[in-house]
Formats: C-alpha cells, sequence, structure tokens
C-alpha cells in the first residue's frame, strides 16, 4: 500500500544523473576536500588532541544545514517532539555529555538512524515503518546514543587519520543519496569519490558497536524500556539483509550487523529481569500519521487500519483507531471525530489527539469549535512546538493572522533552529504587514537552510526597510555580521 522507493523516480538514468549532481554539488561546497592542510578542525595526526565538545558543536549544526538543503525532511510538529521527548527520556541514563539536542526527521521510507557529533540525532521516517514496537524504535535511539557518549566518531576519525570536515561531507553525502536514490546507487556513486574514505572512517568498528549495544541496552533497561528489544530489531535488520542480498538497510553500512552481535547483544539483555512493558500511545499516534502520509490513497489507509482493529493488543488497537481517525477526516469526518472522542475518554487531553480532533473539527466546517480548541490548548501549553505551529497554521487559514503572528513571535525565541517556525512566521508576517519582521524571518529561515547568500539579502532588505527602531537596527547588524563570517569561514 506504500510507494515505493524507485515508484518515486522514473528511470535509472534519471537516479544516477541525481546522484553525480549532488556528489558534484557537494565537492563544491566543501574545497577543503582536496586540501586537508587548510585551517580546520582535524584529527589527523596522533600529535593532534581530539576535538572539542564545543568543536563537534560547530561542525554538527553546520552539517544539519548542509543536510536540509539537500533532503526533503518531514515537517511534522508532533513527530518531531516525539524524537526529542523520547531522546531525553533517555538521556539521563546515558553518558552523554553534551545533551544540547539537535533532531532532524528525514522524508525517506529507507531503514535509517543516525547521530552526528554536536548531539545532532536524526531519523528517517521508515524507523517508524520498519520497528514493530515503540520498544525497538527507542532500541536504536539508546544504540545511537552510546556512539555520541563515547564519541566514537572522533576516536574512528582519529584512527583512520581523517579530517573531520572531510568525514562529515561523506557521511552528508551518503544519507543524501540514501534519502533520494537508494543505498545501491549511493554506494556506486560514493565508491568514485573521496567521500567513500570518509565514509568508511564513520563506519564503526566491532569493538565500538559492542561498545553501544552493551552501553545501550543499559540505557534502555534504566528509562524503563525493554533491552530485549535491541537484538530483536537488530534480528529483523539481519533478516531482511539476507533476504534482499546486496541492497541491505542503510543503516547497515555504518553499523555492521553479524550474527556473532546479534548473539552476544541478546546474550547481555537476558540478564535483565522481564518486565511488562508496553508501548505508549503517542509512538502509535506518530506512526498512523505516518502511515496515512505514504499510502496511495485514503481509502487504502482506511482498509490498512480497519484491518488492525481486529487484532494487536490494546495500544496497537488504538493506535489504528487513531490512524482511521486521520484516514477519514476528509471523506467521513463525523466518523473521524468519533473515534477521536472515543480515544480521548481514553486518554484524556492527549495533545496530539486533541489537536487532531481540531483539526478534524475544522474540516467538518465547525470552525468556531476548532478555533476555541486550538486556543484553549495554546493557552494551557504556551510555546509547546506542536500546538504552537498547528495551531498558528490554522489562525493562517481562517485569516487570523494575528493571532498567528503573535504564537510564532513567542515559539521562536525559544526554538530558535525550527526552519518550519520560521518560515510559517514569515508568511505571516507578510499578511499583517510586519515588513522588517518578514525579512527577518526570511533570513532566519534561508540560514537554517545553508543559502547564507538568500539570508544576507534579506537582512539587507530589514536593515534598510527598519526607520524608526535603532535597538531593532543594532539587533540586524550583529546578525548581518556574524552571517557574513559564517559565509566566509564555514567551518565545513
Amino acid at each position: 500500500m506504500f510507494h515505493s522507493q524507485e515508484a518515486k523516480s522514473s528511470t535509472r538514468f534519471i537516479i544516477n544523473n541525481l546522484v553525480r549532481k549532488l556528489l558534484l554539488s557537494l565537492l563544491l561546497l566543501f574545497p577543503a576536500l582536496g586540501y586537508p592542510n587548510q585551517n580546520l578542525p582535524s584529527l589527523g595526526n596522533a600529535s593532534s588532541s581530539m576535538i572539542s565538545i564545543e568543536q563537534e558543536k560547530s561542525l554538527g549544526r553546520a552539517w544539519l544545514r548542509q543536510l536540509r538543503r539537500h533532503v526533503n525532511t518531514f515537517d511534522n510538529p508532533i513527530i518531531e517532539a516525539y524524537l526529542s521527548q523520547t531522546v531525553y527520556n533517555l538521556a539521563p541514563h546515558s553518558e552523554v555529555i553534551d545533551r544540547d539536542f539537535r533532531f532532524v526527521v528525514v522524508d525517506s521510507q529507507a531503514l535509517n538512524a543516525f547521530a552526528v557529533p554536536g548531539s545532532i540525532i536524526g531519523i528517517n521516517t521508515g524507523l517508524f515503518l520498519h520497528a514493530y514496537t515503540e520498544q525497538e524504535f527507542t532500541s536504536v535511539l539508546a544504540h545511537e546514543l552510546a556512539h555520541i557518549s563515547q564519541r566514537h566518531y572522533a576516536r574512528r576519525l582519529e584512527k583512520q587519520k581523517v579530517s573531520v570536515p572531510l568525514a562529515l561531507t561523506g557521511f552528508l553525502a551518503s544519507v543524501v543519496i540514501a534519502a533520494t536514490a537508494g543505498s545501491e546507487a549511493g554506494i556506486a556513486a560514493l565508491a568514485s569519490t573521496q567521500a567513500l574514505s570518509a565514509e568508511n572512517a564513520l563506519a564503526f568498528s566491532r569493538l565500538n558497536e559492542e561498545e553501544a549495544d552493551r552501553l545501550g541496552i543499559v540505557t534502555l533497561y534504566e528509562s524503563g524500556y525493554d533491552p530485549r528489544a535491541m537484538p530483536t530489531m537488530f534480528e529483523r535488520m539481519y533478516r531482511q539483509t539476507r533476504l534482499q542480498g546486496y541492497s541491505m538497510p542503510e543503516y547497515l553500512s555504518t553499523h555492521p550487523l553479524s550474527e556473532n552481535r546479534i548473539a552476544d547483544t541478546r546474550n547481555r539483555a537476558t540478564q535483565y529481569p522481564r518486565g511488562n512493558y508496553s508501548d505508549s500511545i503517542e509512538y502509535h499516534v506518530c506512526k498512523g500519521l505516518i502511515i496515512n502520509y505514504y499510502a496511495d490513497s485514503d481509502v487504502s489507509a482506511k482498509q490498512y487500519f480497519e484491518s488492525l482493529l481486529s487484532k494487536g493488543n490494546a495500544r496497537q488497537i488504538d493506535g489504528a483507531k487513531f490512524g482511521l481517525a486521520v484516514a477519514l477526516i476528509k471523506s467521513d469526518t463525523r466518523q473521524s471525530i468519533a473515534l477521536l472522542d472515543e480515544l480521548l475518554n481514553r486518554y484524556p487531553q492527549h495533545i496530539s489527539i486533541t489537536l487532531t480532533k481540531a483539526q478534524a473539527l475544522y474540516a467538518a466546517g465547525d470552525i468556531s469549535a476548532a478555533s476555541e480548541l486550538f486556543t484553549t490548548l495554546s493557552a494551557r501549553n504556551p510555546n509547546n512546538y506542536p500546538i504552537s505551529i498547528m495551531s498558528a497554521e490554522h489562525f493562517m487559514n481562517i485569516n487570523q493572522h494575528e493571532k498567528a503572528e503573535a504564537l510564532l513571535t513567542s515559539l521562536v525565541k525559544e526554538k530558535t533552529e525550527s526552519p518550519l517556525a520560521w518560515y510559517l512566521l514569515a508568511e505571516t508576517q507578510g499578511k499583517t504587514g510586519n515588513i522588517v519582521g518578514l525579512h527577518i524571518s526570511r533570513a532566519e529561515y534561508f540560514f537554517l537552510e545553508d543559502k547564507l547568500t538568500s539570508a544576507i539579502k534579506q537582512l539587507e532588505l530589514a536593515k534598510g526597510k527598519n526607520q524608526d527602531d535603532p535597538q531593532r537596527k543594532s539587533v540586524i547588524e550583529k546578525r548581518l555580521e556574524d552571517m557574513r563570517k559564517l559565509k566566509n569561514n564555514s567551518p565545513l
């Protein structure tokens, strides 16, 4: 019922052409690939000290901006909030020092997750599709946190004598190609470039993997998740690799898996007492949203969720009800609202379900009730990311742009690195006539999408149109200075 990755590309020629163009653009973006002795952070020799956490953070943020430029991200605030909350549930029980995380969700059905130096955590939407339970989903994140906590990237690069910018460039290329053209094309393209050596440097060693497995299992157990979920998830990946031959899950290209490793992980997990673990409804809410997104049609999504209602445990059934409600929003709004009300009786004041009900009310034409629900949620939960974004979108839809602008202006003070929040704020400021604000917001959006020339141009326009506010002028000039410096001396 889902669109295949191949179906999104009309021919192999188009895929290969895309890969060639992408790699060329990456090489042009990072001229340091051919000049490893430039003044860039490096782990290139035994006398060099390991890259600092602050350097990792700077490099990681730059890498994230580059990633956003080259792949489609899945800009759903409910999904991002769930990913963030899950990682922050795990982090106190891990050995991660820098817990100032940044998150990204890639719009790709391929199974992949990654953790980049600087506490960048990323997943493909495909991780929700391939993980049968929340426990399995979380086991992958716990494993990635362990790699960050032990700084396996930095240690691996030091051993391989590969510069950090080169390595992150190679890793960026592999993630981008996997998301756009599939791992087979990505491997073939990378084989002819310097990026391959960098990608191999980021492929963890057997000892790295064993350490991440061990620490990840401890983190899972101490965080209240099932440690046995990790070997179960790995075993499924391994079976998928055996069945598909050369076409392995992209995740395994940097996380080599073997039968011995699976057996060792299972032995470690079984040392912990069995418990009664159940998935949260929020995990199944997220999974339902993603399944609806990739479904061929609302009808096929409806049929899929109806088939689930006759089987599964309570949370899976509730998740199927939510997924069905989403599938019915356009075609049978009355039934959609009835299903959401049934779920709210079971999970009172659940934010994601309530937000979806507000959307269903709007689809049913009850704008007053929808607006009241969004307003109530916003008042009770100021600056909550999903509430602020979805409420602002609602008020923009009904031309109440002042309300939307107020919500988003408050939100970006806390979520300063949300491209979606800045994009929406710019859109609604254009409607309210806040032209200087429009240019500033566009600048921040372009900056986060790694379009520095466009960002600088917007700030110059903001400076020129800001006539009566000296304090704002000073802020604009400082931001302009920072962006110009960054453009001339990018950490990558």
